[in-house]
């Protein structure tokens, strides 16, 4: 269990830690969804990402991105002990720990929804479009009509890139997860205080947003989190 954990509480969250790094945020209202991502884009702190490599970068990052994170929740599973059997001793707040799985559950779920619709859709999409304008086979006119409902979607009360439904779920429940995933671990001692902070920190920041800088800083947390567990119950064991 503890390669799983560092596969998928500090290898995962390492790379998605350096890949969020190019995930541009704030670019919903200016320039506009397509209007932004359609083109490679230098590095502005405005939109807080170091750049943008364009749409075939906005696919690739999301369709790595998508199997990382549901790393990341199997790994929250395993800290909470739902790959365990009953131990002979009586654990210590396990409804936070069901409560934590659940959560878990309810964030790979809306989370991978986010990134189909979102990220490996939208960045397909936005690849298609340009390759049938340069066809010549829709107009400067099509490619827009298409790009506005593309961006219209985008913020889609249901299902958008931004404040939807879906969106919104996904982050809560990764707070909500790690919250009280924390207090079910400080309660049975296999972290400490500072090991809660960094587990509230990483909810938290994920909560705000997986784009930079929110997304670094959270997954960055994670794996400080994950390798100060490992270290103290390595400790608890010797």
């Amino acid at each position: 269990m503890r390669i799983m954990i560092f596969i998928c509480l500090v290898l995962s969250p390492l790379i998605l830690m350096g890949m969020e790094l190019f995930h541009p945020a704030h670019f919903t209202a200016n320039p506009g969804m397509t209007a932004y991502l359609c083109h490679p884009q230098p590095h502005d702190p405005h939109y807080d990402a170091l750049a943008y490599f364009g749409p075939n970068w906005w696919f690739i990052l999301h369709m790595v991105q998508t199997p990382l994170v549901v790393l990341v929740g199997i790994g929250l599973l395993i800290l909470g002990g739902a790959f365990e059997q009953d131990s002979q001793e009586e654990r210590k707040g396990k409804l936070f720990a069901w409560v934590s799985r659940a959560a878990i559950f309810i964030f790979v779920v809306y989370f991978t929804v986010l990134d189909s619709i979102g990220g490996i859709a939208l960045g397909r999409q936005l690849i298609v479009i340009d390759q049938l304008f340069a066809a010549g086979e829709i107009s400067a006119y099509d490619a827009h009509v298409i790009q506005r409902f593309l961006d219209v979607m985008w913020v889609d009360s249901w299902i958008g890139g931004v404040g939807s439904v879906v969106s919104l779920t996904g982050s809560w429940a990764v707070f909500t997860a790690a919250a009280s995933l924390a207090i079910y671990l400080m309660m049975n001692k296999k972290i400490n205080l500072l090991g809660l902070a960094l587990f509230l920190g990483f909810g938290w920041e994920l909560q705000l947003a997986h784009a930079s800088y929110h997304g670094p800083i959270a997954f960055s947390l994670l794996a400080i989190a994950a390798v100060l567990y490992l270290f103290q119950s390595r400790k608890s064991v010797l």
